[in-house]
């Protein structure tokens, strides 16, 4: 699986980069992912290693070479300097045929 902050899927991410939000605000993110493989994923579960940051919306399932969208919140108790870069964590089944 890829991720990709564009919806043409040109730019691939390894780190979701969240930038700089101010304390007490909170700003949406959209990224898409793409199953790069030849199987079909199923129970897909996304996961951010960051307690003020929560998953909004996210593929269950996805075709071989299919792509989806991954909404993701995130509420800051502090501004930080450097912003917010996070790892996504993804489980799932594949499926072969």
């Amino acid at each position: 699986m890829k991720i990709f902050s564009d919806k043409d899927l040109k730019s691939e991410v390894t780190e979701l980069n969240l930038g700089i939000v101010e304390a007490g605000e909170s700003k949406d993110f959209t990224f898409y992912v793409k199953n790069d493989s030849n199987a079909e994923l199923k129970n897909l579960n996304f996961a951010i290693e960051h307690k003020e940051v929560t998953m909004l919306e996210f593929p269950k399932s996805l075709i071989k070479y299919a792509s989806a969208e991954l909404k993701i919140k995130w509420f800051p108790s502090v501004t930080l300097k450097e912003g917010l870069k996070a790892k996504l964590l993804i489980s799932g089944l594949e499926l072969w045929e």
